[in-house]
């Protein structure tokens, strides 16, 4: 129970790129359109963070199989306080930025 299969895919919008899965256990990765069509990665500077990515999406993915998909998302609404640097943050569980390990949560 957890994500198998990597699709990518390029948006038909102006939406910029994004990550979400499908119903089974595919995550997809899309490119925005105006990036896709000037040659440029959405991805470049996330790439460190891939396998924090693929761990907080497997989360949903898993929350919303025992759940539902409003559950689920609720997961990005979740805010914490970090320490970092002797500075206290407000966060959200999805700043990945802040996350001080894979597991795709900030704690």
């Amino acid at each position: 129970m957890s994500i198998c299969n990597f699709v990518l895919a390029c948006s038909i919008d102006d939406s910029p790129g994004y990550f979400t899965y499908d119903n089974n256990d595919t995550m997809i990765i899309i490119q925005s359109k105006s990036s896709a069509l000037s040659g440029q990665s959405d991805f470049y500077y996330i790439e460190p963070y891939i396998e924090l990515i693929i761990s907080h999406e497997s989360l949903h993915f898993v929350i919303k199989r025992i759940e539902s998909t409003m559950v689920s998302e609720k997961l990005d609404d979740l805010e914490v306080i970090v320490h970092r640097n002797g500075k206290n943050y407000q966060v959200t569980v999805n700043n990945l930025l802040f996350a001080s390990d894979n597991s795709g949560l900030v704690l």
